[in-house]
């Protein structure tokens, strides 16, 4: 008797889930909501502060965001150089003397609480671009500037995807 047809086949390996976020950003290319893919996510040694990386899509710049529920937000933290490797739950990195353990893009999926539009802050964006100009390394830009901010994109606004 032919046993090898009596096996059944191996579970065939599911590809990683690919974590993005629509950001409406107002840019000069024009206003619109722009899928970026989620790196993951920063946690200080103490879990007080969270913040996630997401790529941007034109430029490849992994932006660090605070999360602003309330007002839909997402305030441009910094810019960091971190490789999408460390980002796995077990590897932390140093900045400014502070600890910061690295986690999954799906830990970060988490705290944007399956919120998938957000608005990104253009002042914090422009700070922190101009705070990396001068800097060349990675540091953390002042914690959120009390300002008047959108809380609602405009309808119409076209929607760019990231390639599949």
């Amino acid at each position: 008797m032919d046993r090898s047809r009596l096996v059944g086949a191996a579970p065939a390996q599911s590809a990683p889930v690919r974590h993005s976020i629509f950001i409406y950003t107002e840019e000069q290319r024009g206003n619109q909501m722009v899928e970026s893919r989620v790196i993951g996510m920063m946690s200080d040694v103490s879990g007080s502060e969270k913040l996630i990386v997401v790529e941007d899509p034109f430029h490849g710049l992994k932006y660090v965001y605070r999360i602003d529920h309330e007002s839909n937000n997402l305030d441009a933290a910094a810019i960091t150089e971190i490789d999408e490797s460390l980002f796995n739950g077990k590897s932390s990195i140093e900045i400014n003397a502070m600890s910061y353990r690295l986690g999954t893009a799906d830990n970060a999926a988490k705290l944007l609480r399956g919120k998938t539009r957000w608005i990104q802050d253009k002042g914090s964006v422009l700070s922190v671009l101009l705070q990396n100009a001068a800097a060349r390394k990675t540091r953390f830009a002042p914690a959120r500037i009390e300002r008047d901010r959108m809380r609602k994109v405009p309808d119409g606004v076209p929607v760019e995807l990231l390639p599949s």
